[in-house]
């Protein structure tokens, strides 16, 4: 990039960067989530308002401008790492300890504003020098340097530990069923992997020995661009932005797979995650009486590889909402409800003279199953017998009679 458009990419860039996160801080609904979030870009932001001044050669009427900024960005990674961390456990927010992660900041503020009323001079050279890691002669290299280091792996601490809450989370999102808000998480993902990045080059950058250059602005010019890049995903995002389907993680029952018992089992083992009801008791009671005479008039069950799409068409029912029906109602899976139906097709039309003359596999194709081994072991699922035994049973109690 030109070096003539460096200053206004600093100020856009920061000034774009406080226009966001008093939009995400003025969501009141969403706050504490928000409010992180919010603080971590604003604090990315206040870094590219600095640079901005450092090139301009305002920073020597501006001093406490040059402490606030280099203290805030000692909130990034903590703010980061705790906006994830309430996103995926919303009705667990607040914990005791979460102050301890303010702690570094307010250390560093605290030795700058010391340092600037002991030794105003040495501010003031600092301010005054922008070619060289002017910083350092404000302080001990050696002792800069290690400060560096370690904010660098710090920050790299709490990426990993946003990244084993995104870990554990995507467990729990395979083994128990339900409907995500997948933009939401997608964004988080892209978050924590920027942020990755932003670290890890910062780290290299502190690790390399580099003496013709200010490290503090390659840093701090390093941020300005992770920021730019934040800020284009949010705004191209504006349900992020706008907090819109922000409930939690917005989740819903999946009924291909969970029943509603099972799901309130788990959201009471784990008060992390929401489950969203998707229709009134009212609606309900209406559903099943379109799908009950659906199911007697055009016996949908009988067509081959019919879909809960297939039958929220015929139904009228959304498919989201007929699934979670037969999963509430029923207590089945999709298919299994519909092969229960086959079942007690066939057993009501045991005695059809148009079957006398089919084979087994005949009889199991014509009610809708399209393999012998998935008929039998539906069959046995919900009768406990093969189809043989069941027939034999017949023959017995006809015999009888």
């Amino acid at each position: 990039m030109d070096s003539k458009l460096l200053p206004f990419f600093f100020f856009s860039t920061g000034l774009a960067g406080v226009g966001v996160s008093v939009v995400l801080i003025s969501s009141k609904k969403y706050f504490l989530q928000n409010f992180y979030l919010s603080l971590c870009i604003f604090s990315l932001s206040l870094c590219s308002i600095y640079n901005f001044c450092y090139m301009q050669n305002m920073l020597i009427d501006l001093p406490f401008l040059f402490i606030i900024a280099k203290s805030i960005t000692y909130l990034v990674a903590p703010s980061a790492y705790l906006y994830i961390r309430n996103v995926f456990y919303p009705l667990n927010m607040y914990r005791k300890y979460d102050w301890v992660n303010f702690v570094p900041f307010a250390i560093i503020i605290l030795v700058l504003t010391n340092l600037s009323l002991r030794n105003p001079e040495a501010i003031q050279r600092a301010l005054t020098d922008s070619s060289v890691n002017w910083f350092v002669n404000v302080t001990h290299a050696d002792l800069y340097y290690d400060l560096s280091i370690g904010k660098s792996m710090l920050w790299l601490f709490y990426t990993f530990l946003q990244s084993v809450c995104i870990i554990n989370f995507e467990r729990k999102r395979h083994t128990i069923p339900l409907h995500y808000n997948h933009r939401l998480i997608n964004w988080v993902k892209v978050f924590n992997i920027t942020l990755i990045l932003l670290f890890s080059l910062l780290l290299v950058q502190r690790i390399v020995n580099i003496s013709f250059i200010s490290l503090d602005f390659v840093s701090d010019t390093t941020m300005s661009f992770i920021l730019l890049i934040t800020l284009v995903f949010l705004i191209s995002n504006p349900h992020i932005l706008y907090s819109l389907e922000h409930a939690g993680l917005n989740l819903t029952v999946n009924p291909h797979t969970f029943t509603r018992h099972a799901v309130e089992e788990f959201v009471d083992s784990d008060k992390s995650l929401i489950v969203k009801q998707l229709f009134t008791s009212k609606k309900k009671d209406e559903y099943l009486l379109i799908l009950d005479d659906v199911l007697k008039q055009t016996k949908p069950y009988l067509n081959k590889g019919i879909t809960v799409k297939d039958l929220s068409e015929q139904t009228g029912i959304p498919a989201h909402h007929l699934s979670s029906l037969i999963s509430s109602e029923f207590k089945l899976h999709f298919q299994d409800f519909i092969n229960l139906r086959r079942i007690e097709y066939l057993k009501n039309n045991i005695d059809d003279i148009e079957w006398k003359q089919l084979t087994l596999e005949g009889i199991c194709w014509e009610i809708g199953f399209t393999s012998r081994t998935t008929f039998f072991r539906a069959f046995i699922k919900f009768t406990g017998l093969s189809p043989s035994e069941y027939f034999n049973s017949l023959k017995k109690s006809k015999h009888r009679a």
